[in-house]
């Protein structure tokens, strides 16, 4: 039985998705995830390092921002890994059904 703490599933599964059918939007997709990321810590770090109320507003407000592309653009990715996931259990079932039928 595998322990459902182990992570290493869950890696295994997120690197082969970046290969193979439909791997060019998934790649894309981790790329904005990782520039999203890398405004998001500008944002924060800037954020801390004004003193103008007008640019703290305007650091925060593009900190949400970029931190709600960049958990929509997560949750995007792993719904792809769910339907690849089920698509390969129906798959599996559907060839299962067809060793039994007589």
């Amino acid at each position: 039985m595998t322990d459902p703490i182990d992570e290493t599933g869950y890696y295994r599964e997120a690197f082969s998705a970046l290969k193979g059918p439909g791997s060019g939007l998934r790649i894309l997709a981790w790329c904005a995830i990782l520039i999203w990321s890398a405004g998001l810590i500008f944002c924060l770090v800037q954020l801390f390092r004004t003193d103008d109320i007008v640019q703290l507003i305007r650091y925060g407000v593009f900190a949400l921002l970029f931190m709600q592309a960049q958990i929509a653009m997560k949750l995007w990715f792993n719904m792809q890994l769910d339907r690849r996931a089920v698509t390969a259990e129906v798959r599996q079932i559907g060839l299962l059904m067809a060793r039994k039928d007589p």
